[in-house]
């Protein structure tokens, strides 16, 4: 039988620890984020804030558990809230009562967050609707609210447009020409509008995609303010790739799940050139370069998936020809974070292993969410956290691909070249239209 041997001092130190952790609630102390911010808690410890919800964030995953995220804002900082999926439901402008404890952010270990779950978070004041009508209101037509709130950084303008349309079609046509006549702004409707397309977009819903479509198709007489109908138009397009079946589906989402980078050794003629109507001749300079021994950094810009279809072939059919290997990264080899994780270890080994003589072509979709441009940055509505983080990571990329510019072929497919860091965007030979395979020039404008 083993005998513990306990000091005198431990158990009282042991519950003295505890007491002082759990001090804040005990004796309801309201702490403020700031001073989670700066450092000043201790990870681990039991905190209770009051605060503003400011942002509904998209959900993650942990092993087999679903987080839920917001941003509470109370006045001295902003904090991501971080707690299991509950079935309570929380909407912008909500002020809450959170009890919590502090702890690195899972995804970015150096910003701090708070962990806690849905019976430790109190409403204490609401906005748009009434908690206990919420579960009932979490279908709006054919949009799911909780999740239209994850796609978007305009929660307070597309919460405003759910509770007064219901995101029905007549019914936001109604409220637009309201506004009109009345002399309002109907700016936030636009943004509701712009969440409801990226909704449809990326979560694939077509059901989501014909409800925009006749949203728009609704509001095509109205007289609207020029920028708003520039946006309108925009999103119409976009809308109406996803409902065809066509133009950016495959991009978005090809057939393939292809983790990380695949090497491959294709084998072609130079009789498959002709199957290239609109890249063979980019095939034709692939093949010269790599037989010269020269490197290059090509862009191809696509606006359609048939485009993108060619673009992998012309790059296999060129590798194939010369003889040289063939490094693949489709867009949905960047899926998920782990997918890009993968993506970004595989990038680095692979530029280490380049041969000097070695023959390589690399091809890759998606660049811009590697190291997207200050444009780009600026669409996805980062936070400022989340700008520095962006800016720090594409900082230790961008070493990593301008080494292997140095060391291979490169061809980037994009959807536009301004939403690719404008450094490595200048380095590029030649930007090619995908659409007329034509050489082009100047900056173009992103396609959403």
């Amino acid at each position: 039988m083993r005998c513990w041997s306990v000091g005198v001092n431990e158990f009282p130190a042991r519950i003295l620890g505890r007491i002082i952790i759990f001090l804040p609630l005990i004796f309801g102390i309201i702490m403020k984020v700031s001073d989670l911010l700066k450092g000043e808690v201790p990870v681990g410890r039991a905190v209770e804030l009051e605060g503003t919800i400011i942002e509904i964030l998209p959900s993650f995953s942990l092993g087999d558990i679903v987080y839920e995220r917001f941003s509470l804002e109370d006045g001295t900082g902003q904090l991501t809230v971080i707690l299991p999926a509950s079935p309570k439901y929380f909407l912008p402008d909500d002020k809450v009562k959170v009890r919590g404890r502090v702890r690195p952010c899972p995804y970015a270990p150096s910003v701090t967050c708070l962990e806690t779950s849905g019976d430790d978070i109190d409403i204490l004041e609401w906005k748009w609707i009434e908690p206990r009508f919420r579960e009932g209101a979490a279908k709006r037509g054919a949009f799911d609210v909780n999740a239209l709130l994850q796609v978007t950084k305009f929660d307070r303008e597309l919460i405003r447009g759910v509770v007064e349309t219901g995101l029905d079609p007549l019914r936001m046509r109604e409220r637009f020409e309201e506004n009109i006549s009345s002399g309002k702004d109907v700016r936030y409707l636009v943004d509701a509008i712009a969440a409801m397309t990226m909704y449809a977009i990326f979560l694939r819903d077509l059901p989501a995609a014909k409800s925009v479509k006749t949203t728009l198709y609704l509001l095509r007489d109205l007289k609207l303010p020029e920028s708003e109908r520039r946006v309108l138009e925009l999103l119409g397009e976009m809308i109406d790739a996803l409902v065809s079946r066509e133009g950016l589906a495959p991009y978005i989402s090809p057939p393939e799940a292809i983790q990380g980078v695949v090497e491959r050794y294709p084998v072609a003629e130079e009789d498959e050139i002709e199957g290239l109507p609109r890249l063979g001749f980019l095939a034709k300079r692939i093949i010269e370069d790599l037989r010269e021994g020269k490197k290059e950094f090509l862009i191809v810009e696509i606006s359609d998936g048939s485009q993108v279809m060619e673009a992998r072939k012309m790059a296999e059919v060129a590798a194939g020809v010369a003889k040289a290997k063939l490094y693949y990264m489709p867009i949905s080899s960047l899926s998920s974070v782990e997918g890009m994780g993968q993506v970004i270890s595989d990038l680095k080994s692979i530029v280490e292993g380049i041969k000097p003589d070695e023959k390589v072509v690399f091809y890759m979709e998606g660049l811009e969410l590697l190291v997207p441009s200050e444009r780009m940055m600026e669409m996805m509505k980062l936070t400022p956290q989340g700008v520095s983080a962006a800016k720090a990571f594409k900082a230790d990329l961008m070493k990593t691909l301008e080494s292997l510019l140095d060391k291979a072929i490169v061809v980037s497919v994009t959807s536009s070249k301004v939403l690719i860091d404008d450094e490595l965007a200048s380095r590029a030979a030649q930007i090619v239209s995908g659409e007329t395979g034509m050489g082009i020039s100047g900056g173009g404008y992103p396609p959403y």
